[in-house]
């Protein structure tokens, strides 16, 4: 199995620095929508995403150079729609559990990025295409499935369309599975990054 290494940019309101993920293997752990297993395939969020990302460079492309940051998030949908499952992540990052939450949109509809930022993997993974952006508050949100209209490198604003929803998750209907986390592998609810009230299907 490749090695993987990826230095991400890391902006705290005490200064800038960068955050290295260990090489080796990565972890054998599937996406936030699902439960890891001993043999499952790589993650969202152990992927290797090779290349570095300078933490001054990723301040200034969204605005952001020798400040601290102000990251602003925004429904991926383009606009408040149902959540069909929610974030219920398991005690431990290795644990079953369900790490983001799933929206109902359907197969063929635009995502957009949820907040200004680098992408820093776009592609298959375990049989899905996906999309993971780095952020300068140090988060990462990842959107799957979806067919790509970004590729690894590109600077993205809040709102600019990273691709289409594909029809495999949440089946029969479709939805796209929304994952956040922090660069010191603590998993988030994408929702609590959203201002206002959130509405849940019972």
């Amino acid at each position: 199995m490749k090695k993987f290494l990826v230095a991400l940019a890391l902006v705290s309101l005490g200064g800038v620095a960068a955050l290295t993920l260990p090489s080796g293997p990565a972890p054998a752990e599937l996406s936030e929508s699902v439960a890891p297993s001993a043999n499952s395939a790589l993650s969202a969020d152990s992927v290797g995403l090779a290349g570095t990302v300078d933490a001054d460079s990723l301040a200034g492309s969204v605005g952001l150079a020798g400040s601290a940051p102000t990251v602003e998030y925004a429904w991926p949908s383009g606009a408040e729609v149902p959540v069909l499952r929610p974030f219920a992540p398991g005690p431990n990052n290795w644990d079953a559990g369900h790490r983001g939450v799933d929206l109902a949109i359907a197969a063929g509809q635009p995502v957009y990025a949820a907040a200004s930022g680098r992408v820093i993997y776009a592609g298959k993974l375990n049989d899905r295409d996906l999309v993971s952006i780095g952020h300068a508050d140090g988060i990462r949100t990842t959107y799957e499935p979806l067919s790509p209209a970004v590729t690894r490198g590109d600077t993205v604003t809040r709102g600019q369309l990273i691709g289409h929803v594909t029809g495999e998750h949440c089946a029969p209907s479709s939805c796209l599975h929304w994952g956040a986390k922090r660069a010191t592998s603590d998993y988030l609810d994408p929702l609590s990054l959203l201002w206002g009230p959130i509405m849940l299907v019972e």
